[in-house]
Order: C-alpha cells, then sequence, then structure tokens
C-alpha cells in the first residue's frame, strides 16, 4: 500500500526535544520549591499537551491555578525551544525521500511553538499545514483532529497514515479510520507502543520511506 497524505506527530517522532522540555518543567518546579525531575520522568508525561503535562509535573498547590504553572511553562520552555532539541537521525534525509507526499504536522504542543521548532530545524517547509494542539477545539486523539486536516488539505482518507510514536498517536488513528506508523525510535516504550497494535512499525526514521 502506498499514501499519499502523511499525517506526522512532532515530539518523539520528527524531533528529540525531552531536554528542552525537562527544563522547562524544572524551571517551573524551582519556582515553587520542588525538586528537579529526570528526563525519563518528564518523558511519561508527554504526548497530550500542556495541561496535562503541567498537571503531572507540578504537585497540587492550592493558591496557584493550574493556568498560571502553564503560563510560567510556556514562558520558560519559549526561550528555550531549542537549545537541545535536534531531529532524529534520519529525519531530514526521510522527509527530502518523501518531498513529492503531502505532509502535515499534527501536535498536542501549541502551533506556535511548534512552528517555530519545524522553522529553526529547517524543516517547515515539508508541510503544507501545522495544527498543534491550540488550532482547534480538541486536541489528539479526538478523530476530528485528523478527519479536519483530511478534509482542509482535500487528501483522500484511504491514502491518509498517521506516524507517530505515543498512544494517542496510535488511538486518533485507529478513532478516524487510518492506519498508523508507529516510530519505535520515539519517547515511548516499545512494548506500551506494541499493545496498541500499530498497523507499522519502524526502528529509524529512515525506514518510513519504505512504507508509504
Amino acid at each position: 500500500m502506498s499514501f499519499d497524505f502523511l499525517i506526522f506527530d512532532l515530539d518523539g517522532t520528527l524531533v528529540n526535544s525531552q531536554e528542552d522540555l525537562t527544563f522547562s518543567v524544572n524551571c517551573v518546579r524551582k519556582d515553587y520549591g520542588f525538586e528537579e525531575l529526570s528526563v525519563e520522568q518528564v518523558r511519561s508525561y508527554l504526548g497530550s499537551g500542556m495541561n496535562a503535562l503541567m498537571s503531572k509535573a507540578v504537585p497540587d498547590i492550592s493558591s496557584v491555578s493550574l493556568q498560571e504553572i502553564v503560563e510560567k511553562f510556556k514562558f520558560y520552555y519559549g526561550q528555550h525551544l531549542t537549545d537541545k532539541t535536534v531531529l532524529f537521525e534520519g529525519v531530514e534525509e526521510m522527509l527530502r525521500a518523501l518531498k513529492s507526499k503531502k505532509k502535515a504536522i499534527l501536535s498536542n504542543k501549541t502551533e506556535k511553538f511548534s512552528c517555530e521548532i519545524l522553522k529553526r530545524l529547517n524543516i517547515f517547509d515539508y508541510f503544507i499545514k501545522v495544527w498543534g494542539g491550540d488550532s482547534i477545539d480538541v486536541k489528539k486523539p479526538d478523530p476530528r483532529t485528523v478527519l479536519d486536516l483530511i478534509k482542509l488539505t482535500e487528501s483522500d482518507i484511504s491514502k491518509t497514515v498517521m506516524i507517530g510514536d505515543s498512544a494517542n498517536d496510535f488511538l486518533v488513528a485507529k478513532s478516524a479510520g487510518i492506519p498508523s506508523i508507529a516510530a519505535l525510535y520515539g519517547f515511548s516504550d516499545k512494548h506500551q507502543i506494541k499493545q496498541h497494535n500499530p498497523d507499522f512499525v519502524v526502528e529509524t526514521a529512515r525506514d518510513i520511506v519504505d512504507i508509504v
């Protein structure tokens, strides 16, 4: 089977952003007097957007709202988006090889931060659309995120595939009725990924070319 519309997750699929995310989370924790979390701990909180991340990363503080905590995180993360964030090995070569395919980003990170990272890492122009967790009123795994992207880009659902590394990527693919490709090199544990029964699995970004 070949695919004409490729929907990519961002963090853990195209970019390794865990160190910058961890640093920014720990800046917020430090402001409230908490000790630092490890990269591994923060990585386990990723995939559902900033509100979910910070609700897990910062303990309940009766006098502080989640909104305030998230705004602090946005401030710090906005200053450190690409300090250590890099493309996974083989991503740029994969995107070049698939230049003729229609491609979009579907992330639960904000659209602004997603676009800025893509621009700084020089891969923004490969994508016809970049959607973040705030682009419409729902996030992955709501099927509307995929179905609306397909409609907006005038794509064929039977030729569309979701490429990601986390549960929300595989869940949104299933709920929207499209196949999924699991990036085993990303942030999620391989055993957890396989529990979601993705249609394809890849060990490297270059392997995506052979599937699509």
